[in-house]
C-alpha cells in the first residue's frame, strides 16, 4: 500500500556540514512512496550528501529527517533496515563468496533463516549475477561489485532503496534487467532515489525529477507534467536551470 506522502520520507530544514563548511542549509523536501526519483545536479552540488542523510548515514547539525512520522536517527538501526544503499565506490568483504556477503547483509536485516536463500536467489537473478555466486569478492570486476551491492541493496525487500552512481560500469543487459526490476519495485510501492549524471536514464525511468545546485533545491519536477507542458528535452531545461545556457 502506497502511504500518504506526510507518512513516508519528510526533509524539514536540514544541515548537513563537513567541520564547518555547511554543504547543505535549510534544506527542505519530501519524498512520497511509489516514486522514482531522479536526483540530478553538478559536482559539487551536495547529491551525495543528502543521500547520506536520507539514508542515517550523516546526522544533520540542524533540521530532522522523518520516516513514517519517525526521526530516523533517533531510531536508526531500525530505519537501516528498512531500506536499501548503493555508494558510488562500493566496499565489499573480498574474502568473502557473492553468496556468503548476501548472507552476511541478510542476516544483519532480520531476514529469517527458511527466507534467506530464496531472498539470495531473488537477488541474484534480479542483477544477473547468479552464475557468480561462489566467486570471492577478490575475483570480481567493478561492474560486477556494483551488481553485487545492488542485490544486497534490494535484499529483504526493502521500504526505500538509494543508488548514487549504481549503473555505472554495467554492461548493458546487467543495467537493462535492473532497471526493469527497479520500476517493478517502484510500481508496487516501494521508493528509489536516483543519483546520476546519466540524463537519458533519468528522463526514460524516473517520475519526478529532484535537481540540485550549489546544496540547494533548484527544481522538484513531475516528469508526467514536464513531457506535457515543455517543448525541450530534459537536458536543455537543467541546462537553463543551472544557467549553463
Amino acid at each position: 500500500m502506497v502511504l500518504p506522502q506526510n507518512e513516508f520520507l519528510e526533509v524539514d530544514r536540514i544541515t548537513l556540514a563537513y567541520g564547518k563548511q555547511a554543504v547543505l542549509q535549510d534544506l527542505t523536501l519530501s519524498l512520497p512512496a511509489g516514486e522514482f526519483i531522479g536526483l540530478v545536479g553538478p559536482n559539487g552540488a551536495g547529491k551525495t550528501t543528502l543521500l547520506l542523510g536520507l539514508s542515517g548515514q550523516f546526522k544533520p547539525l540542524r533540521g530532522n529527517i522523518r520516516f513514517q512520522q519517525k526521526d530516523i536517527y533517533k531510531e536508526n538501526l531500525l530505519y537501516k533496515e528498512k531500506i536499501g544503499y548503493v555508494h558510488e565506490r562500493p566496499f565489499i568483504y573480498s574474502f568473502l563468496s557473492v553468496e556468503e556477503y548476501l548472507y552476511v547483509v541478510a542476516t544483519l536485516k532480520h531476514i529469517t533463516a527458511s527466507r534467506i536463500d530464496d531472498e539470495i536467489n531473488r537477488v541474484l537473478d534480479h542483477v544477473c549475477l547468479a552464475d557468480e555466486r561462489n566467486k570471492p569478492g577478490s575475483d570480481l570486476s567493478m561492474g560486477m561489485q556494483k551488481k553485487l551491492v545492488i542485490a544486497s541493496a534490494m535484499i529483504g525487500n526493502p521500504e526505500l532503496v538509494f543508488l548514487d552512481e549504481a549503473l555505472n560500469g554495467i554492461d548493458i543487459e546487467s543495467a537493462y534487467r535492473i532497471k526493469s526490476v527497479l520500476r517493478d519495485y517502484v510500481s508496487n510501492g516501494g521508493t528509489v532515489v536516483l543519483s546520476t549524471h546519466t540524463l537519458e536514464v533519468v528522463e526514460k525511468i524516473c517520475s519526478r525529477y529532484v535537481i540540485m545546485k550549489k546544496g540547494a533545491l533548484v527544481a522538484d519536477i513531475d516528469a508526467g507534467l514536464f513531457r506535457r507542458q515543455q517543448n525541450v528535452d530534459l537536458e536543455n531545461y537543467i541546462m537553463n536551470l543551472l544557467g549553463k545556457k
